[in-house]
This record gives C-alpha cells, sequence and structure tokens, in this order.
C-alpha cells in the first residue's frame, strides 16, 4: 500500500487480517504439527494494538489528537485538557461506543460525519471481532508516548534549546509597555534567549559531564554534541539517556547546588519540576508493576504536570500529557511494558521494508 491510509481507508486492509481472526476464534485444525503428529486444534486472539498514537487511533477508530474528544480513554474535552484529576473524568463506555461504531458503519456519510464529530467515533473492522475492545486494548506505546512524547516534548517544546544563545528562563517576555519592549530588544543584543532554557552554556556543561561520564555496556551513549543540527536527530533510546541520565546528572550540579541558598529561585524549581518527570518515568519502563509503585508514579507525574502548568503559563498541555494518566491502566490491566513496548517491532518493521519488492 502506497503512503499512509487516510482515516478509515485502513478498512480495507484490516478485514483481510480480521476474516483470518474470525476462523481462529472459533479454532483452526491443523492435521500435524512439530510436536503433535496427530494433529492440534489451535485458537488466536488479537488482545493490544501495539503502534505510536497517530497509527492506534486510525485503527482502532478513534478521532485525531485535536478533536473535542481526543483521548481513546475518556470524553474530557479538550477544551478543559487542564484538568489532572482522573477521578472526574467520564470514561468511555465500551458497549456504547461499540453500538456507535456499528451506527457509523451503515450511516450515510452525513450521519458519518455527524457521529465523529459528536463522539470521535469510527467503525473499525476490528471491532467484527466479538471479543476486541477498543478501549482497553487500544494501549499507549511506551516509546512514543515516553521517550519521543514527554522526554521530548519537555525539550524541545516546553524547555526549547538554542545553541547560538544563551540560557534562558523559559518565559515569554511580556512586551505590553515600551519599556519591556526595549528590555526584550536589549536582550538579543546580549546573545540571550529568553524562551530556551538550554543554550550555548548549558549545553557546554551538558557536553563536559558526558565527556566526564563512563556509562555502562549496555547503555548506548547520545551524540556527544547533541543539540547541534550536525548532530542529527536523538533516537528514542538516546532521549531516554539524555533526560534520565544526562541532564539530571548536570541540572543538579548547576542549578542544584549552585541555587541552594535559594530554594525558589526559577531554575532550582524547573530542575525539580523535572526530576519529577524522571522519576515517573523510570516507573514506566520497570519491567515489574505494582500497586505502591502505580502509586508512586501518579503522584510524581500529577507533581510534574501540575508544575509545568505554574512554571509555564503560556504552555498548552498535549494529548500526551492526559494520557500520562492513563497509562496507569494499562500498567494494572496489561502488566508492565516491556512485552509491548515497540521498539522490537519497529526493528520487524525496517527488516520488512529491506526486502526487495520488484
Amino acid at each position: 500500500m502506497p503512503g499512509k491510509p487516510k482515516q478509515h481507508h485502513v478498512n480495507h486492509t484490516l478485514r483481510i487480517l480480521v476474516k483470518q481472526l474470525l476462523a481462529f476464534w472459533e479454532g483452526v485444525y491443523f492435521t500435524r504439527t512439530a510436536r503433535h503428529q496427530i494433529g492440534r486444534k489451535v485458537f488466536v486472539v488479537l488482545l493490544p494494538i501495539v503502534c505510536d498514537t497517530e497509527a492506534a487511533i486510525q485503527i482502532s477508530g478513534f478521532a485525531a489528537h485535536n478533536h473535542t474528544y481526543f483521548c481513546r480513554r475518556c470524553l474530557l474535552p479538550i477544551s478543559d485538557i487542564h484538568n489532572l484529576d482522573p477521578e472526574t473524568w467520564i470514561m468511555r463506555d465500551p458497549v456504547k461506543h461499540r453500538e456507535l461504531a456499528f451506527e457509523w458503519k451503515v450511516a450515510s456519510r452525513a450521519r458519518r460525519e455527524a457521529i465523529y464529530k459528536a463522539h470521535g467515533i469510527r467503525f473499525t473492522e476490528l471491532m467484527e471481532l466479538p471479543y476486541w475492545d477498543p478501549i482497553l486494548f487500544t494501549v499507549i506505546d511506551d516509546m512514543h508516548f515516553g521517550y519521543l512524547g514527554l522526554f521530548k516534548t519537555h525539550l524541545r517544546e516546553i524547555w526549547g534549546i538554542d545553541h547560538e544563545k544563551l540560557s534562558g528562563d523559559g518565559l515569554h517576555p511580556d512586551l505590553s509597555n515600551k519599556k519591556r519592549r526595549q528590555e526584550h530588544r536589549d536582550s538579543f543584543l546580549k546573545q540571550t534567549s529568553p524562551r530556551n532554557v538550554i543554550g550555548k552554556d548549558l549545553l557546554g556543561e551538558i557536553w563536559a559531564d558526558m565527556a566526564r561520564s563512563v556509562l555502562p555496556s549496555w547503555i548506548q551513549a547520545p551524540p556527544s554534541r547533541w543539540g547541534i543540527p550536525s548532530a542529527g536527530k536523538l533516537s528514542a533510546d538516546e532521549y531516554k539517556v539524555v533526560c534520565s541520565i544526562s541532564l539530571v546528572v548536570t541540572l543538579i550540579r548547576v542549578w542544584g547546588y549552585s541555587n541552594k541558598e535559594q530554594p525558589q529561585s526559577r531554575h532550582f524549581q524547573m530542575m525539580l519540576n523535572f526530576l519529577e518527570l524522571v522519576r515517573g518515568m523510570h516507573i514506566i519502563f520497570l519491567r515489574e508493576t505494582s500497586q505502591s509503585s502505580r502509586a508512586y508514579y501518579k503522584a510524581h507525574i500529577q507533581s510534574y504536570l501540575r508544575g509545568v502548568l505554574e512554571l509555564f503559563p503560556d504552555v498548552t498541555l498535549a494529548s500526551n500529557h492526559h494520557l500520562a494518566l492513563h497509562i496507569i491502566t494499562d500498567l494494572e490491566k496489561m502488566g508492565p511494558g516491556h512485552a509491548r513496548s515497540t521498539p522490537v517491532f519497529e526493528r520487524i518493521n525496517h527488516l520488512l521494508q529491506e526486502i526487495k519488492k520488484n
């Protein structure tokens, strides 16, 4: 299939898979297998959908991340995305969801658009599987959610990186009067980038600490001068190392000790806020889970999100930030994420793409 299918057009491909899965749901008898010479009846089910958010919402029939009902787990409107209390969220009902999906399937184009606009739901061929729950089984992928989601968003969008200017405080300047506008112009003359937290001075400190650090052999070091265009884009694993190791070392040294006499300084508070994210992500990437670890994660990720809104009042939370509180359900229902983590599947995709098709 050339390119990406649009919206529900992926159903043409899914229909082939579903036909096979329906047969295996009833059981398919093999006359002989390697271990059973007299044959064996085999049952197969499809449970979690493991892919990035863009693919997941398309395959499972949910709305885009900018839709009014952007979330595939609850009905929190996007206008209320800064609501960080899951107890107040209305969860999606799988029975009602299935009814609307099948209504969408047989509806006219106008009615389909109305259902999608009102509920953020489309029909997907996977709904033909009697056991399949699109709400529970469309899991949150930890690689795209964590490494390329929360970590990358915090560095690139909430903080910002500018290797040509000095580090700033992460705030947009208030340009409401003439004096502030003049101060803002002066800041550019001083080669300072007020919005970008990570400037050339802080990057230099980070690079120096990385050069002095010795990582275990199983950890792949990121580029020695990441943050500049010539170093290229960071991979998912490199974002993990940068955020959970390199930045932790340098920020504590530069922002922590130098500001210990001023615990309310902005850089000190930004460091504490970032460490809350690192603590939460540590739980997500463990190979085990428990009620206490999930409670620990929830406390730290809520503290992180509240801190972002307080420290960066101009920032609007993204759908990934909202999903950060839903992933607790995945840990509870599906267990730790390593068994459904996407890197292994990404490698298989790469191998498939290398196959010559002509």
